[in-house]
């Protein structure tokens, strides 16, 4: 997952990945631990300005960045 891609998450709510934060800081094979999402649609009713998403909630990638 990087900046820039289209994901959707469990629930059917799509988005923009703003910025990407690593399980692991500073590992070089670390596995993505959070996201920053901008909603393209309505946001989920849990989400607040500010709060990073889980990765296991993402279902999948729509659209990768090249």
């Amino acid at each position: 997952m990087k900046v820039g891609d289209l994901v959707e998450t469990n629930h059917g709510h799509y988005g923009i990945v703003t910025e990407v934060e690593m399980m692991y800081p500073g590992h070089p094979q670390s596995p993505v631990g959070r996201v920053a999402v901008h909603w393209s649609d309505a946001p989920p009713r849990w989400w607040r300005k500010g709060l990073l998403v889980d990765a296991f909630s993402i279902k999948r990638v729509v659209s990768r960045v090249k």
